[in-house]
């Protein structure tokens, strides 16, 4: 039996709780939703470094890799000829380790399933090493998270 299932291909198979990939349409909609999703993750981690002694380093750090993303994708979008990113809408913030965690994981994900809507090389490298930088984030939140419930 296990043999038969190590042979059958996974492809089509609806697995329990298996998520459904974002099938983006365009290079300015992986965009938009990338720079929507990390600023949420900015905000949640902003508001967790309010009320948590000795996240503002981490939040510091996070923004920062941030900031010089966006900057990236502007440029990026300035050299695909496509729209400045809509300002994002004004949202108040989940404090929660969790939330954070979902956040940037939805991120790392945006960032995985936009790879083939964007149709050039170097737009696909650039969010590549974003998406990089944003498995690295979600690498400490789940490891913060952990330290969290040993403490408990």
């Amino acid at each position: 039996m296990l043999r038969a299932a190590a042979a059958t291909p996974l492809a089509g198979l609806a697995l329990p709780g298996a998520a459904r990939a974002t099938e983006y349409a365009s290079a300015s909609e992986v965009l938009d939703t990338i720079d929507r999703l990390e600023t949420d993750v900015d905000r949640r981690l902003a508001a967790i470094a309010n009320v948590v002694a000795g996240a503002q380093a981490f939040s510091g750090s996070v923004a920062a890799d941030h900031a010089a993303h966006r900057a990236e994708r502007q440029k990026l979008r300035r050299q695909l000829k496509l729209p400045a990113a809509p300002g994002p809408p004004p949202t108040k913030p989940d404090p929660s380790l969790p939330g954070l965690r979902d956040a940037q994981q939805q991120l790392v994900h945006a960032h995985a399933e936009g790879l083939p809507s964007l149709g050039n090389a170097g737009a696909v490298a650039l969010l590549a090493r974003h998406m990089v930088d944003g498995a690295r984030h979600l690498t400490v939140i789940d490891l913060w998270i952990e330290a969290e419930e040993q403490r408990g």
